[in-house]
This record gives C-alpha cells, sequence and structure tokens, in this order.
C-alpha cells in the first residue's frame, strides 16, 4: 500500500527575509531563516492530474499548503498557517515564512486547491492510515543559521476520505484567493531632470480585516500577489527622506492593472509645498497637430501622433519624408497669482520608432562631439489646429530649449517618458519677462537624422497615453 503515498518536499532557506509576522523566537537559535514550502509534483500522472486538470498553465494559479509546527516547548510557531502556493507550469513555489534557528516538529501538512478543497494530506500517527507512511507527523525537523533544513513530509491523496482517516479533526479551512497586481513607483519632485525614472519604496498593503504585508519595490513595474477578497486595500507607501503616502485602491482597480499599464504610485516632493495642476485634454479640447514637408499645403490637425521624424516615404522610399508637430495647452484653470515653478510633459508611446544605434549621441551640453535628437521649442506666434501647416508653420526661438534624448524602448519597464519644461514656460537666464508663447514645436535637433520619435498626441484614442501637462505652483497668500 506504500506505493500509494507520494512526497512533498518542505524546504527550509535560511535567508533572513522578512516573511510572515506569526513566528515567534525559540529559546534555542541564535539566528533567524525563512521557510519555504516548495511542491514539487509526483512524477504519476493520475495523481498530477489531479493539480494541473482544467489548469491553463501559462497563467498563474493559486493553491496553499496548510501548516502547523511547534517549538521543541511543544508551543505552536505555525498555527494552521495558510500559505500560497503559486502554479508556474507544473511546479509550485510558496510565499515565505521566517523561522528562528531550533529544534521544531511539523504537526500538520495539507494541500489544498484554488477553491478550498484538500488535495493531499500527512497522515498523523495513530490514524487509521498511518501505516500506508514510514514517517507520519509529528515529524521533527532542526534549523540551523547559515544551513538547509529539508523537511519531507510523506502525504496521501485525499480522495474520498475523512479527516479523521488522516488524525485531523477537520478538514475546514478558510479558502484564501490571491490578487495579482501591477505598480510602479516614481518619485514626484519637482527639481528632477527628464526622463524622469521609477523610485525604490516599500509598500504595505492591509486588507479589511487586518491582513497586512510589506513589499519592497523595486525601480521598475512590481509584480505582487496579495490577500483577495477585500473591496478595498489601504496602502502604504513609505521612502526614507520623504512623507509617506496613505491612499485607499479598490480591488476593480488593482484586477486592472497590467505591465503596460500598472498602478502608478507617487512620492511628493517638498512635503506639500507646490499646489498641481494636471492637464490632459482629448480630441475635443486638445490642440497639436502634425506637419509634413512631403505636403506642405496640408493640414494634419486630426493626427494620432504627436512625432518628429526623418523617414523614406512609403510611396517614393527614394525622398525621406521630414514630419513635426505642434502642441499647446489651455492654462486657463491655473489661478492668477500662480508662480510657476515646475512644468513637467508627460509623453507616452505605443510602439517608439527604434533609434539607430549608429548615430553617435552625446549630451547635447558638451561641444566636444556632435549630439543628435529632438528638441522642444517655444512657439512665439498664433497658430490654429486646423489650419497650419509646414509652409505656414509659426515662428519658434531656441532660448530655453528643451532637449529630448534618444532612448531604449520601454526603458525601466514604461512606455512613457517626463520632460522637463520649465524653461519654455518662465523666463531664461535671469529676464524678468518672459517672452509671450503660444505652445511647443517638437523638431529634430541640430539637424534631421533617421529616424526619429513618436508619442500619442491628443487625438490619441487611449486616453491615458494622451500628453499630460503637470504645472507645480505656489500662490499669493
Amino acid at each position: 500500500m506504500k506505493n500509494l503515498t507520494r512526497s512533498f518536499y518542505f524546504l527550509m532557506i535560511l535567508l533572513g527575509l522578512a516573511g510572515l509576522s506569526s513566528c515567534e523566537k525559540q529559546g534555542g537559535g541564535t539566528g533567524t531563516g525563512e521557510a519555504d514550502f516548495s511542491v514539487l509534483l509526483p512524477s504519476d500522472q493520475t495523481l498530477k492530474s489531479a493539480m494541473t486538470d482544467s489548469t491553463d498553465t501559462s497563467e498563474v494559479v493559486s493553491y496553499h499548503v496548510l501548516v502547523s509546527v511547534v517549538d521543541e516547548n511543544g508551543e505552536e510557531v505555525l498555527s494552521d498557517e495558510l500559505i500560497p502556493l503559486y502554479q508556474f507550469g507544473v511546479g509550485f513555489v510558496s510565499e515565505k515564512v521566517k523561522l528562528d534557528a531550533g529544534r521544531y516538529e511539523l504537526t500538520k501538512f495539507m494541500v489544498i486547491d484554488p477553491s478550498g478543497k484538500v488535495l493531499y494530506a500527512a497522515p498523523k500517527k495513530g490514524s487509521p492510515l498511518a501505516y500506508l507512511v514510514d514517517k507520519p507527523l509529528p515529524l521533527p525537523f532542526g534549523i540551523h543559521e547559515g544551513q538547509v533544513t529539508r523537511v519531507t513530509p510523506e502525504v496521501l491523496p485525499v480522495g474520498n476520505g475523512g479527516p479523521e482517516d488522516f488524525g485531523y479533526v477537520s478538514f475546514g479551512v478558510a479558502i484564501v484567493r490571491p490578487l495579482d497586481f501591477f505598480t510602479i513607483c516614481y518619485l514626484d519632485n519637482p527639481e528632477i531632470m527628464a526622463p524622469t525614472r521609477p523610485t525604490e519604496a516599500r509598500l504595505t498593503v492591509y486588507d479589511e480585516k487586518g491582513w497586512h504585508y510589506t513589499f519592497r519595490l523595486r525601480a521598475k513595474v512590481n509584480h505582487l500577489v496579495i490577500r483577495g477578497g477585500s473591496d478595498v486595500y489601504k496602502f502604504i507607501v513609505e521612502k526614507r527622506g520623504f512623507e509617506t503616502q496613505k491612499l485607499e485602491v479598490t480591488a476593480r482597480e488593482l484586477e486592472a492593472t497590467t505591465p503596460r499599464e500598472p498602478l502608478v504610485l507617487t512620492i511628493p516632493y517638498g512635503g506639500g509645498e507646490y499646489k498641481k495642476l494636471v492637464l490632459q485634454p482629448g480630441p475635443e479640447k486638445g490642440k497639436d497637430a502634425m506637419i509634413c514637408n512631403l505636403n506642405p499645403d496640408k493640414n494634419f490637425g486630426d493626427h494620432r501622433y504627436f512625432e518628429t521624424t526623418f523617414l523614406p516615404d512609403t510611396s517614393m522610399l527614394t525622398v525621406m519624408r521630414s514630419t513635426r508637430s505642434l502642441i499647446d495647452f489651455d492654462l486657463n484653470a491655473l489661478p492668477k497669482s500662480a508662480r510657476i515653478k515646475k512644468v513637467i510633459l508627460q509623453l507616452y508611446y505605443d510602439y517608439p520608432i527604434p533609434w539607430d544605434s549608429n548615430v553617435f549621441v552625446m549630451d547635447p551640453a558638451s561641444a566636444q562631439c556632435p549630439w543628435y535628437g529632438a528638441v522642444l521649442q517655444k512657439i512665439t506666434e498664433p497658430w490654429e489646429e486646423h489650419k497650419v501647416t509646414w509652409d505656414t508653420q509659426p515662428k519658434t526661438t531656441e532660448d530655453g530649449q528643451v532637449y529630448v534624448s534618444p532612448f531604449r524602448p520601454y526603458v525601466c519597464g514604461t512606455n512613457f517618458i517626463r520632460l522637463d519644461v520649465t524653461s519654455l514656460y518662465m523666463p531664461v537666464d535671469g529676464a524678468t519677462d518672459c517672452e509671450p508663447g503660444y505652445g511647443m514645436l517638437f523638431r529634430l535637433w541640430p539637424d534631421e537624422r533617421f529616424p526619429g520619435f513618436r508619442f500619442a498626441s491628443s487625438d490619441y484614442p487611449v486616453p491615458y497615453m494622451r500628453p499630460k501637462l503637470i504645472i507645480l505652483y505656489t500662490t499669493d497668500r
């Protein structure tokens, strides 16, 4: 009958990662480690199908192990702990739980599927099914600082058996359904120069029942898994040297996130010193247009891209097609007493034009080597969105122009860049007056080089990808 048994590996790795907080110190230990429950599917296809049938292995599916562990004094350090197992292909990995070095006994071990059904259980000593395994529970093991301890509880498929057959009073457990989402954190710093990059931070998530867990966010899009079941979650975002941020996020908002559309967390700079105006108009109120040298008298006021390119014409491959773009934002919503401190232009792209790596790019402020990219220049003449053409493009000034350097697509896992365009809205070089502006012209610089830049315009069909202007300001009191 022993050939009915199959082993699951209970892997204890001493790393010192902050895990579940339910563990208490043991008198016999000097260091801490963590338990990682790694479940390896048995080779028997009949048993394997119990955990993989009707499952799309291309997606992350949550199982759990329910464990109880006591220390050498018989005190429980893990009491019916449900620890998520995440299926990746045909393997399983779990969350980690912290333990101190010392002697322990595993007193309960079950494997539970996403619906809450117990699939496998380790029988206890003296139970009707204990004779089928070599080592029924409790199973002693030791955790030693700096060493790996493997505990291998033998389990049996539950099938139609009852909890009393395994020595348990009940198989009843609380069903925990994980919720996974994507998020990225930015330092909303008015002094930072574009392009803005993500920042590291600590994120603590609380559900409505008090469960909480702290994640270390990396400077990129993070894929996090939390306990599901709550309609609303409280987020606390912390970064050393900056004010702690608190916000509430609904489960629906988290479920809608993707790697390309993560939940954006921001940490303000300046402790609330600045007020903020965010402008992101759509096709009705947005004012932008593209102009093209191959159609010098044609207007492209309803163009989905905010671009400046130098590409072969598709109908005449020997002819290079140049494009530029104009954009203007309505600042009437800005209070008359506002004193602008920082202006940031955020531009999104879907599939950026790959920059030619053969073009030598240097710092635009350096005169030692040539630099090729693009610039945003202040427009000094009025223009109309549905009338402007290449032949009638308005005058601009190079004073305070903003350089746009070539960048790699999806740098740091994002699909947008931020540009500091304060100089296009404020006096430069100590001047007391600012020349009137009528928006910005986007063009290649210092001359046209293949291929160029292409971002979404206010006519782009996806609202969040349209150009966004962020104005930080103070007001006279």
